[in-house]
Protein backbone atom coordinates (compact mmCIF):
# COMPACT_ATOMS: atom_id res chain seq x y z
CA UNK A 1 0.00 0.00 0.00
CA UNK A 2 1.38 3.11 -1.16
CA UNK A 3 1.00 6.88 1.20
CA UNK A 4 0.61 10.09 -1.17
CA UNK A 5 3.02 12.48 0.78
CA UNK A 6 2.63 15.33 -1.68
CA UNK A 7 -1.42 14.87 -0.69
CA UNK A 8 -0.79 13.95 3.33
CA UNK A 9 1.37 17.32 3.54
CA UNK A 10 -0.83 19.03 2.02
CA UNK A 11 -3.65 18.44 4.39
CA UNK A 12 -1.10 18.85 7.33
CA UNK A 13 0.04 22.11 5.95
CA UNK A 14 -3.79 23.49 5.47
CA UNK A 15 -5.46 21.55 8.52
CA UNK A 16 -8.30 19.86 6.36
CA UNK A 17 -11.56 20.35 8.29
CA UNK A 18 -13.99 19.29 5.32
CA UNK A 19 -16.77 16.29 6.22
CA UNK A 20 -15.15 13.02 6.96
CA UNK A 21 -16.66 9.37 7.32
CA UNK A 22 -14.64 6.56 9.01
CA UNK A 23 -15.23 3.19 7.63
CA UNK A 24 -15.11 -0.02 9.92
CA UNK A 25 -15.51 -2.94 7.31
CA UNK A 26 -18.86 -2.25 6.13
CA UNK A 27 -20.18 -0.18 9.08
CA UNK A 28 -19.63 3.80 8.45
CA UNK A 29 -19.74 6.64 11.26
CA UNK A 30 -19.45 10.22 11.02
CA UNK A 31 -16.42 11.79 12.50
CA UNK A 32 -16.42 14.98 14.73
CA UNK A 33 -12.78 16.25 13.65
CA UNK A 34 -9.58 14.82 12.08
CA UNK A 35 -6.45 16.25 12.97
CA UNK A 36 -3.36 14.75 10.52
CA UNK A 37 0.30 15.33 11.77
CA UNK A 38 3.40 14.29 10.96
CA UNK A 39 5.32 13.54 13.13
CA UNK A 40 8.01 10.71 15.26
CA UNK A 41 6.78 7.71 16.32
CA UNK A 42 8.95 6.01 19.13
CA UNK A 43 11.28 4.00 17.59
CA UNK A 44 15.19 4.65 16.90
CA UNK A 45 15.28 2.38 13.03
CA UNK A 46 12.68 1.87 10.80
CA UNK A 47 11.12 -1.02 11.47
CA UNK A 48 8.25 -3.56 11.37
CA UNK A 49 6.02 -3.36 13.41
CA UNK A 50 4.36 -6.24 15.37
CA UNK A 51 5.25 -7.95 12.49
CA UNK A 52 2.21 -6.50 10.43
CA UNK A 53 3.10 -3.15 9.19
CA UNK A 54 6.63 -1.34 8.41
CA UNK A 55 7.09 1.78 10.42
CA UNK A 56 10.03 4.29 10.09
CA UNK A 57 11.40 6.61 12.58
CA UNK A 58 8.26 9.33 11.20
CA UNK A 59 5.12 8.82 10.01
CA UNK A 60 1.51 10.87 9.82
CA UNK A 61 -0.31 10.17 12.22
CA UNK A 62 -4.69 10.89 12.06
CA UNK A 63 -6.47 11.67 16.10
CA UNK A 64 -10.11 11.46 15.07
CA UNK A 65 -12.99 12.32 16.95
CA UNK A 66 -16.76 11.11 16.89
CA UNK A 67 -19.16 10.96 18.78
CA UNK A 68 -20.81 7.87 17.36
CA UNK A 69 -20.16 5.16 20.35
CA UNK A 70 -21.35 2.57 18.15
CA UNK A 71 -17.86 2.03 16.86
CA UNK A 72 -16.91 0.89 20.34
CA UNK A 73 -18.37 -2.59 19.49
CA UNK A 74 -16.35 -3.44 16.20
CA UNK A 75 -12.62 -1.51 17.67
CA UNK A 76 -11.66 -4.58 19.37
CA UNK A 77 -11.26 -6.43 15.89
CA UNK A 78 -8.99 -3.49 14.54
CA UNK A 79 -5.98 -3.66 17.17
CA UNK A 80 -3.45 -5.65 17.34
CA UNK A 81 -2.65 -7.58 20.37
CA UNK A 82 -6.64 -9.55 20.55
CA UNK A 83 -5.90 -10.23 16.55
CA UNK A 84 -3.10 -11.46 14.77
CA UNK A 85 -3.75 -8.87 11.80
CA UNK A 86 -5.01 -5.10 12.25
CA UNK A 87 -8.63 -4.58 10.05
CA UNK A 88 -7.35 -1.41 8.21
CA UNK A 89 -9.95 1.48 9.42
CA UNK A 90 -10.75 3.88 6.28
CA UNK A 91 -11.12 8.05 6.04
CA UNK A 92 -13.26 8.79 3.10
CA UNK A 93 -12.99 12.70 2.49
CA UNK A 94 -12.73 14.99 -0.28
CA UNK A 95 -9.81 17.28 -1.33
CA UNK A 96 -9.64 20.46 -3.78
CA UNK A 97 -6.98 18.57 -6.50
CA UNK A 98 -6.33 21.97 -9.24
CA UNK A 99 -10.17 22.89 -10.41
CA UNK A 100 -11.99 19.74 -9.56
CA UNK A 101 -12.96 17.41 -6.47
CA UNK A 102 -11.25 14.71 -6.05
CA UNK A 103 -11.93 11.53 -3.64
CA UNK A 104 -9.14 10.64 -1.22
CA UNK A 105 -9.13 7.33 0.92
CA UNK A 106 -6.80 7.37 3.69
CA UNK A 107 -6.06 3.70 5.40
CA UNK A 108 -5.03 3.43 8.84
CA UNK A 109 -4.37 1.15 11.37
CA UNK A 110 -5.28 1.99 15.13
CA UNK A 111 -2.96 2.41 17.73
CA UNK A 112 -4.87 3.73 20.29
CA UNK A 113 -8.01 5.37 21.63
CA UNK A 114 -10.02 6.59 24.97
CA UNK A 115 -13.17 6.56 25.49
CA UNK A 116 -14.93 9.35 27.07
CA UNK A 117 -18.76 9.48 28.28
CA UNK A 118 -19.98 11.33 24.95
CA UNK A 119 -17.41 10.50 22.27
CA UNK A 120 -13.90 8.56 21.53
CA UNK A 121 -10.65 9.77 20.40
CA UNK A 122 -8.13 7.44 17.70
CA UNK A 123 -5.25 7.57 17.55
CA UNK A 124 -4.15 5.83 14.35
CA UNK A 125 -0.79 5.42 11.85
CA UNK A 126 -1.40 6.06 8.09
CA UNK A 127 -0.71 3.11 5.98
CA UNK A 128 -2.14 4.20 2.87
CA UNK A 129 -3.74 6.41 0.45
CA UNK A 130 -6.20 6.56 -2.54
CA UNK A 131 -7.30 9.27 -4.77
CA UNK A 132 -9.93 9.11 -7.36
CA UNK A 133 -12.31 11.21 -9.61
Amino acid sequence: MVIDGDVLFKLVKHKNQGPCTMKIGDASYEVDSIDLTYSEIPVTKPTTRGGVYFSDKMAFKVKAKTSDLAVTKVLSKTMLGPNQDFEKILFLTEIQAGMKKKKLIIFTNLTSYVQKSSSLELNLVVVGTELFD
